[in-house]
């Protein structure tokens, strides 16, 4: 008598298939709308994952650090602030390059980094 294997009793495998499919697949960023290539480098680059609202497993706009934006938005921010701070102009000009990509308002921010920059001695 031949037995017959019966490996997905439950549909354990197709709901696991599915899960993986998911993060295989491109995914946008639902705070800067970038569009990455898979799931993965998704929640890599962005702390987001396909098909869900927030941020790092927090709710739309409610992340305890990066509020609204994700974490490339929140990095490019930094780097920004940065460059802005300590006058280097070719740092500035990539950046803001990237922070335009990403839909930063980057005039804004360098201008207040800018402002609240410590006056240098001579």
């Amino acid at each position: 008598m031949t037995e017959s294997i019966q490996p997905d009793l439950f549909g354990d495998y197709d709901r696991a298939q599915a899960e993986a499919e998911r993060w295989r697949q491109p995914a946008s960023c639902p705070a800067c709308g970038t569009e990455e290539r898979s799931g993965h480098m998704l929640r890599q680059n962005h702390g987001a994952e396909p098909g869900e609202p927030g941020i790092c497993g927090f709710p739309a706009g409610e992340h305890p650090i990066y509020g609204a934006e994700c974490v490339a938005q929140n990095l490019v921010r930094n780097h920004i602030t940065y460059a802005a701070r300590n006058d280097q102009a070719d740092m500035l000009a990539e950046r803001m390059e990237r922070g335009r990509a990403l839909g930063l308002d980057v005039e804004a921010i360098a201008a207040a980094a800018r402002q609240e920059s410590p006056k240098k001695n001579p």
